[in-house]
């Protein structure tokens, strides 16, 4: 223990400034570590702050009074909220009851595909492992069933949840935009005189993520409402589930689009069946993801967070692993903090080997 004193004392009387900091960082994992899930509603209501502010700034732009701003801004996300749970929520639940009842026909239509193969490629086809992985598929298919009702039968304690969350978050957002500049005056009074470094990462984060949040909303909306729009004109059964499953990937980076490709092949295999509207379904799925990856994401990112696919997948993984679905959320800001302080490290690293060798 007296070595750990002794090495602090070291790094704080060598660089206060980024002890400091590294100090914040570790704070900040340790809080989202133990208290993540406690604090899900002010995160939330911290990105739908990010999302709204921009408004916000647009109407007083206009000469708008900041209060009155706030007001019109919020009601209009309210309303919107409100015909989302009154339209939209509905219909998506009917969609995935849908999907449950029809289960066993579509379980047998896989066996019915399975079983022709083996008949017209009966010299190319292994039939053990067709069946083998038939039934690892039927397994699969009959726990994701099973998950669904079991969900819907203890849906009530998520349900009061959400109501709580429904009154507490737009409750936040508010407050956040009303008194943000009070808030961040109260936040510095516990930071140290000396804040440089911190006030630098703060200044490149609320600038980094700020706009990746805002730019994320507006592109699973986007991506989603495309999907619904393209399916429903198709006539597919399921086409507000599968907009709102494409949407939500967007939030996944990698993972989610090749992960949502599956229920998106599936589902359309079970409408459709070997035709030309299959391939022609898929295609426009092709086209979406396509749109989205070459002229949305770059249209809309114009201050995109500079993280390597690598690190984007590592920070989903462990911040996954360690906090859910949460975790996933927020993987890709604090995989930019770390990467914002470590560039800070490296700098001051260069600099003190510059300063030696003069």
């Amino acid at each position: 223990m007296q070595a750990l004193l002794n090495w602090l004392k070291m790094r704080m009387d060598r660089d206060a400034q980024l002890t400091m900091m590294l100090f914040s960082l570790l704070g900040i994992f340790i809080i989202l570590l133990l208290f993540g899930q406690m604090l899900t509603p002010l995160l939330l209501a911290i990105a739908l702050a990010y999302v709204l502010d921009g408004v916000v700034s647009l109407l007083k732009h206009c000469r708008m009074p900041h209060l009155l701003a706030i007001t019109l801004t919020l009601a209009g996300a309210l309303l919107i909220g409100v015909f989302a749970m009154l339209a939209v929520i509905p219909l998506l639940a009917a969609q995935v009851g849908r999907l449950v009842s029809s289960a066993p026909a579509y379980v047998q239509a896989i066996r019915d595909s399975v079983h022709q193969l083996q008949l017209n490629y009966a010299d190319w086809l292994n039939s053990q492992y067709l069946q083998d992985t038939m039934a690892a598929m039927v397994t699969k298919l009959q726990e994701w069933g099973g998950a669904l009702l079991s969900f819907s039968i203890s849906s009530i304690p998520g349900m009061i949840t959400l109501l709580v969350y429904a009154v507490l978050v737009p409750v936040l957002v508010f407050f956040l935009l009303k008194d943000k500049q009070q808030i961040m005056a109260w936040s510095q009074q516990f930071l140290p005189r000396e804040r440089s470094l911190l006030n630098r990462v703060w200044h490149e984060l609320d600038a980094q993520i700020g706009n990746y949040i805002r730019g994320k909303f507006w592109e699973a909306l986007l991506v989603g409402v495309a999907m619904w729009a393209v399916y429903a004109l198709m006539g597919h059964d399921y086409a507000l589930l599968l907009g709102v499953l494409t949407g939500l990937s967007v939030w996944i980076p990698f993972v989610g689009a090749a992960v949502v490709t599956i229920p998106v092949v599936l589902l359309s295999f079970f409408q459709w069946g070997w035709s030309e509207t299959l391939f022609y379904g898929i295609l426009g799925y092709a086209i979406i993801q396509t749109i989205d990856a070459n002229l949305v994401v770059p249209w809309l990112f114009s201050e995109m967070v500079n993280l390597h696919p690598i690190a984007i997948i590592v920070a989903v993984l462990v911040f996954g692993n360690l906090l859910g679905i949460l975790g996933v959320i927020i993987a890709i800001p604090m995989a930019a903090l770390v990467q914002s302080v470590l560039s800070i490290i490296m700098e001051r690293k260069r600099l003190a080997g510059e300063e030696n060798k003069a």
